[in-house]
């Protein structure tokens, strides 16, 4: 079972781990995002946002968060066409 976490953790381990890949996030909007997000989790477990810090999330959270979205961004990267732009069609 996980030790436990708050959101302040969580918010430091996602941005640090997405300062580590050369991204800078405002952390004020992490901090909103995680709150909400916990708090959507917990109305589906039928808990308090508290409980599911303390019970369900865990250290290292918040870096899987961030590990999830650095694969995001890499796969919408490679579904961009390499080299510069097609040159329009005039005819």
């Amino acid at each position: 079972m996980p030790a436990g976490t708050t959101v302040a953790r969580l918010v430091d381990e996602f941005v640090a781990t997405l300062y580590q890949h050369g991204i800078v996030i405002d952390r004020r909007t992490v901090e909103q995002e995680m709150r909400d997000r916990i708090a959507d989790i917990a109305e589906r477990l039928g808990t308090s946002p508290e409980a599911v810090l303390r019970e369900h999330a865990g250290r290292g959270w918040g870096q899987q968060m961030a590990s999830g979205v650095l694969a995001q961004i890499r796969n919408e990267r490679l579904l961009a066409p390499a080299g510069p732009p097609e040159a329009p069609i005039v005819g």
